[in-house]
């Protein structure tokens, strides 16, 4: 058997030939950026012209202007540039802000829409857009929640057992439980605990506070039927021929996880990539070898101290090789999200039968399970079709369903839906979607992802100066996150679920520091509730402190950084950097406000053609300083708190749109097509783990935003059509042949 520093070479360099043969094959399908067998193509694609205007807007026009007209660089119309000069240049240097990121089919539909006079209406979009086959390492918190999900006494906050019966179409008209907590009673007046009917779920529903401790029950069916529970594979001979299900507690509601992730590194984020989750930038280093042998030790360690727990068998009496069998049919399919082939179960028996001590036997196979790459890594490769593309496994997509909506591995109904290989269609996995965001577990996968869209996470590591914000401490900052994610887990599931009630909500979720902070009054308690602010000038995530503080320096707000956050984490407009003759931060002048110490920025030609876009937006808000309070001067000195959100759809359009607080400039982003799509592209981004390549998928981002915009853009629905897409459930043909599984 491999050790795991060869396991997770091989991977590596399996990575690699993925990579390469991306490389190499999309260089040969797609051309170089003058080949004629492409300029074919797009010569005979009618949709070009439309395609590179789409294309346009999103990466030029920030610089060039939305007609050509030249903003911050040249004019474009007419161009005296041969189309393989516009080719090159746009293939090697645009956009400025992320150079190379227009290569394949992109330069020359940019500039058949030049050529056309830069006249076109909207794409139609026929052809498919698919991801790309790959392994995506588990993130520090879908690691920590897997093994919680996997281990016992490894979830917490430790949650309240819970009972389940579906019905299967029968009609009754009582389900209850009955077994060695309540004395086995036979009916409801005697004791037994009723579940209840759950017309959503289709199924009869039980949340119920034990002691820690084995137990064994039945349910009875209209007081008279006794049953096993089916959803349970734990059970023991009940004395009459039949079977209890064992129901084992380890631990009190309320109990702490143990943080398995504290000796891993933090997860790499590409520069404007902005989530946890970036595939091909996550690389295992020596730290992450010695994290996971220090995770699985712990882990089986967990297995080993509560073995009766775990075993869905009797170890006793010589029956050790069945168990065995048993129990890696059993934890292999949950660790390894997809059942054990032969060969696999074989080694890990082997192990097992190794060792000196059963009990040793189990601790060795756990720890060989959790340091596999096919526990660490997300499968994500597929099976060949007849037209060349990868369709997903079930299992696969079970995995990515629940990593997507749990951040964790799939739970029993996933795992039985992918056994009867039913998650092959848009239909099936909307459905099991729609059942996961049911679930109190998708708030936080949500929360999450609406604190890493903002940028706002950086609240949790940005330091502020003690001496002008001695307010400032670990627990505040806590607090301003967790504020955040509160509030879009509640549009989503509780409020309006709608895109604008991120901007314009009248109301946040604060403890007693932050509605001091806030100067919202009558909160005393330390934990987070939802609270209106009132005649407050805040509203949405702008007046969030995880926001303002984010994009703030140490001991001073910043303009820039407000600006910026506006123009490329809301708008994602991307702005050239600045040349390196830029100069930095105006020093502080305890007699001007920021304002007019920044206002070179725009009073120079040389530095206006950008900070135009920047500095107007970020003066806005000026009312909030470096963590977040409302002010109503600066040293002294009244503020000047108009913004303007200019050419808020395209820059270089040469609109206004003045605002005199942030209720206002949160109003208009609501109202905004391009926040929208952006919010798309976020979207399209997360669920993939990968940057997304605005020409190639271009359709695709096309028919979310128009979903999206037909469903009053609702955030759960942007979400469940994300999941139907073709892009969720196949990848493209892109590797030198199909890949299996790891060695």
């Amino acid at each position: 058997m491999k050790t795991l520093a060869q396991l997770l070479s091989s991977v590596r360099g399996l990575s690699h030939r993925i990579l390469v043969a991306v490389t190499l094959l999309s260089s040969l399908a797609l051309g170089g950026c003058t080949g004629t067998e492409l300029d074919d193509t797009v010569a005979h694609d009618p949709d070009a012209v439309a395609k590179g205007a789409a294309l346009y807007v999103e990466m030029c026009s920030v610089c060039h202007g939305t007609r050509g007209q030249g903003v911050s660089a040249p004019a474009l119309a007419p161009s005296t540039k041969s189309d393989e000069e516009l080719h090159k240049i746009i293939s090697e240097r645009m956009p400025p802000g992320s150079p190379g990121r227009c290569n394949g089919r992109c330069p020359q539909y940019l500039t058949a829409y030049i050529r056309a006079g830069m006249q076109a209406g909207p794409p139609t979009c026929a052809e498919r857009s698919l991801g790309t086959r790959r392994l995506r390492l588990l993130t520090r918190r879908e690691y920590q929640n897997t093994l919680q999900d996997l281990l016992p006494k490894s979830g917490g906050p430790c949650a309240l057992p819970s009972f389940s019966y579906a019905p299967m179409g029968k009609t009754l008209r009582s389900v209850h439980v009955a077994g060695s907590f309540n004395g086995w009673a036979g009916t409801i007046a005697a004791g037994g605990w009723p579940l209840t009917y759950s017309a959503t779920d289709k199924r009869w529903l039980l949340v119920r506070a034990l002691d820690p401790g084995s137990y064994s029950y039945k349910f009875v069916l209209d007081e008279k039927d006794w049953i096993a529970d089916a959803s349970n594979p734990r059970s023991m001979p009940d004395g009459f021929g039949g079977q209890n299900s064992v129901l084992t507690v380890t631990c009190k509601p309320g109990s702490a996880p143990l943080d398995l992730t504290a000796d891993l590194p933090p997860d790499a984020r590409p520069e404007g990539y902005g989530f946890d989750n970036h595939s091909d930038g996550r690389i295992v280093s020596e730290q992450h070898l010695e994290g996971y042998r220090k995770g699985a030790a712990i882990a089986s360690k967990q297995v080993t101290d509560n073995l009766a727990s775990v075993l869905p068998c009797d170890a006793s009496g010589g029956r050790t090789e069945i168990c065995a069998d048993q129990f890696l049919k059993s934890f292999g399919l949950r660790a390894f999200r997809r059942p054990l082939r032969d060969a696999e179960l074989g080694r890990y028996k082997a192990l097992i039968a190794k060792q000196k001590t059963f009990s040793d036997g189990i601790s060795a196979a756990v720890q060989a399970l959790l340091t596999s790459p096919n526990f660490l890594y997300r499968s994500e490769v597929g099976e060949l079709q007849g037209d060349g593309t990868y369709l997903l496994t079930s299992y696969e997509v079970a995995s990515a369903l629940s990593y997507l909506l749990w951040g964790s591995m799939p739970d029993e109904e996933l795992f039985a839906a992918a056994a009867r290989g039913d998650l092959s269609s848009g239909p099936a996995i909307r459905e099991q979607a729609q059942r996961l965001l049911k679930s109190p577990r998708s708030r936080e996968v949500i929360g999450a992802f609406g604190l890493a869209y903002l940028g706002a996470e950086d609240i949790l590591t940005n330091n502020k100066s003690t001496i002008l914000y001695p307010e400032f401490s670990a627990t505040l900052r806590s607090a301003m996150a967790d504020e955040t994610q509160r509030l879009f887990s509640h549009v989503a599931f509780d409020g309006s679920g709608r895109f604008e009630e991120l901007f314009t909500a009248d109301y946040s979720f604060l403890n007693a520091d932050l509605a001091k902070l806030y100067g919202v009054g009558g909160v005393v308690s330390s934990e987070l509730s939802k609270q209106s602010y009132g005649p407050l000038p805040r509203s949405g995530v702008l007046g969030h402190a995880s926001v303002l503080g984010s994009y703030s320096h140490s001991d001073q707000s910043s303009p820039i950084r407000r600006g910026l956050f506006v123009r490329r984490q809301l708008l994602c407009e991307e702005l050239p950097p600045p040349p390196p003759n830029a100069g930095g931060v105006p020093a502080v002048d305890p007699n001007a406000t920021t304002r007019e110490r920044f206002r070179q920025h725009t009073s120079v030609a040389f530095c206006k053609s950008c900070h135009q876009y920047i500095d107007d937006l970020g003066f806005g808000f000026e009312r909030y300083d470096a963590i977040g309070k409302w002010r109503e001067a600066e040293n002294g000195r009244p503020i000047d708190s108009v913004g303007d959100l200019n050419d808020r759809e395209a820059l270089g359009s040469l609109t206004h749109a003045p605002y005199s607080s942030l209720k206002e400039l949160g109003a208009m982003l609501a109202e905004s097509d391009r926040a929208r799509s952006c919010f798309v592209r976020k979207t399209v981004r997360y669920v993939r783990g990968a940057q997304e390549d605005v020409a190639e998928d271009l359709c695709t981002l096309w028919k979310l935003q128009s979903r999206f915009r037909d469903s009053g853009y609702n955030l759960r629905e942007l979400i469940l059509s994300v999941t139907e897409s073709e892009g969720f459930l196949f990848r493209a043909a892109v590797s030198e042949g199909p890949l299996r599984s790891f060695p």
